[in-house]
């Protein structure tokens, strides 16, 4: 798949919510693993309905993106009641937790280059269950 294939995909499947279908999580799969190689890290921001469901999303993106959340990366966030904005940035190694009011549920996937030709880009919202 193509840069520009991946991204029609993204665009195409974006807000979708956690009861896509099979053919849709694996479209939306393919893509973002067509894009990981060519930018240098992601960033992920995950709208969710509470603190549980915020952290198991994101928990299982930066597994598949490939990153190892270090113990207590989420563990130490503060008790938020409702709606949750978490976001992650593995190059930091920073996470942080807030309030939400918007109605979006899902994860938004910044892909980051250190370079001119890497690729850089937001995508989403996707589901929060999408690898689970």
């Amino acid at each position: 798949m193509t840069i520009q294939a991946a991204e029609q995909v993204l665009l195409e499947l974006k807000d979708l919510d956690v009861n896509a279908n099979i053919e849709q999580r694996d479209r939306i799969q393919y893509a973002l693993a067509t894009l990981m190689p060519s930018s240098d890290y992601q960033i992920f921001g995950v709208c969710a309905a509470d603190r549980a469901e915020g952290i198991q999303a994101l928990e299982s993106y930066a597994e598949y993106f490939g990153y190892l959340l270090m113990p207590g990366t989420t563990a130490s966030l503060p008790q938020t009641e409702g709606a949750v904005y978490l976001k992650f940035n593995p190059r930091t190694r920073s996470c942080h937790i807030e309030g939400y009011t918007g109605t979006y549920r899902g994860v938004l996937v910044s892909f980051q280059s250190d370079f001119e030709d890497g690729y850089k880009g937001t995508h989403g919202h996707f589901p929060l269950n999408l690898f689970g």
